[in-house]
C-alpha cells in the first residue's frame, strides 16, 4: 500500500534513455512544452511527463495506474526535478499540468473521476509542499511498506465532467 520510490532514480534513467533517443515523446494536450510517454511495465499504464530544455530533462511527473478508489481509476504520482533546477516552482507546475492532462483525456473517454495518490518521506518537506498545493493539504500519516520509515499519504479525487454512459438494458 504506501510505497516511497524516489523518484529522482527514474529522472536519471529517464534522463540517459532520453540522451540515447530511446524515449518516443509526444506533447502534452493541455500544455504543448510538457512532453508525455505512456508505457505499460508490469501490464499497467505508466504516463510520464517531461519538461525539457536543450536536451535536458529538468522536470518530470510520473503517475502509475495504483488499482482503483471507491471504483474510480487511481493513479500514484511521483515528481523529480534535478539538484540545478529545484526551488523554482517547476514541480510544482508540472504536478498541475499532468494531472489535468491526465483529466482531460479521462474526460474524452467517459471516465467520470478518478484519484491521484502520493506519498511522501516525512523527511521529504520540499515534495511535502508541493502535494499539499497539488493533491491535499490534508495527508494521512502511514509506514511505507518497502522502507519501513514514515510517510505521508496524500489522496485527491478529480472530476473530469464526463458523463458516464446510462447502462445498457439488454
Amino acid at each position: 500500500m504506501a510505497r516511497t520510490i524516489d523518484p529522482h532514480d527514474a529522472l536519471m534513467l529517464f534522463q540517459q534513455a532520453l540522451s540515447r533517443g530511446e524515449i518516443p515523446l509526444r506533447r502534452g494536450t493541455v500544455d504543448q512544452e510538457l512532453f508525455c510517454c505512456i508505457d505499460h511495465p508490469d501490464g499497467k499504464a505508466r504516463l510520464s511527463y517531461m519538461r525539457i530544455e536543450d536536451g535536458l530533462l529538468t522536470t518530470l511527473v510520473m503517475l502509475a495506474d495504483n488499482g482503483c478508489i471507491d471504483g474510480k481509476p487511481c493513479f500514484q504520482i511521483g515528481y523529480a526535478v534535478p539538484e540545478a533546477y529545484r526551488n523554482q516552482g517547476r514541480a510544482r507546475s508540472a504536478v498541475k499540468v499532468a494531472i489535468a492532462d491526465v483529466r482531460h483525456e479521462l474526460s474524452r473517454v467517459g471516465v467520470p473521476a478518478f484519484y491521484v495518490e502520493a506519498f511522501v518521506g516525512i523527511g521529504n518537506e520540499a515534495s511535502q509542499r508541493v502535494a499539499v498545493e497539488t493533491i491535499s493539504p490534508r495527508p494521512v500519516a502511514v509506514t511505507d511498506e518497502l522502507s519501513r520509515l514514515p510517510a505521508f499519504r496524500y489522496v485527491r479525487k478529480i472530476e473530469t465532467g464526463a458523463v458516464s454512459a446510462p447502462p445498457v438494458d439488454g
